[in-house]
């Protein structure tokens, strides 16, 4: 019987990253395979954190979705130990990033300049959930 490897939780942080960025740059996991030179079976098992990504691919990866390789490390939680899991900043980020609409606010958003317009949605979004954090 195999040997069940735990999923890390930098290993799933840096697949979503990957993730992210591929589906900003609107290329799908086959496209991405292929600049790779795996299937795209191997794409999914990265974005997921099931493999971890060797730093050789992680660099072709960088290139392929033309992003700076440190991209796939920010906001990385320092490691405390064995399981180490993504600080709440890469969480909201990778949850916005699985939609078509989080997506596209998360292009438009920066987009407006006027601050006071900005807060104005910020508040309204916590409003429809229900936060009361300020």
């Amino acid at each position: 019987m195999p040997k069940t490897r735990l999923r890390n939780g930098i290993d799933e942080s840096v697949g979503g990253r990957v993730r992210a960025r591929r589906k900003a740059r609107g290329m799908n996991q086959t496209a991405l395979a292929k600049k790779l030179g795996v299937t795209f079976q191997m794409v999914q098992r990265y974005e997921y954190g099931l493999c971890r990504i060797s730093a050789s691919t992680l660099c072709h990866i960088a290139h392929a979705l033309e992003t700076p390789i440190d991209y796939f490390f920010e906001d990385l939680p320092a490691p405390a130990n064995k399981r180490v899991e993504p600080s709440a900043a890469v969480v909201s980020t990778l949850e916005l990033s699985k939609t078509s609409a989080g997506r596209t606010l998360a292009v438009l958003f920066p987009r407006i300049m006027h601050r006071g317009t900005q807060r104005a949605i910020v508040e309204l979004v916590r409003a429809m959930v229900g936060d009361e954090a300020a």
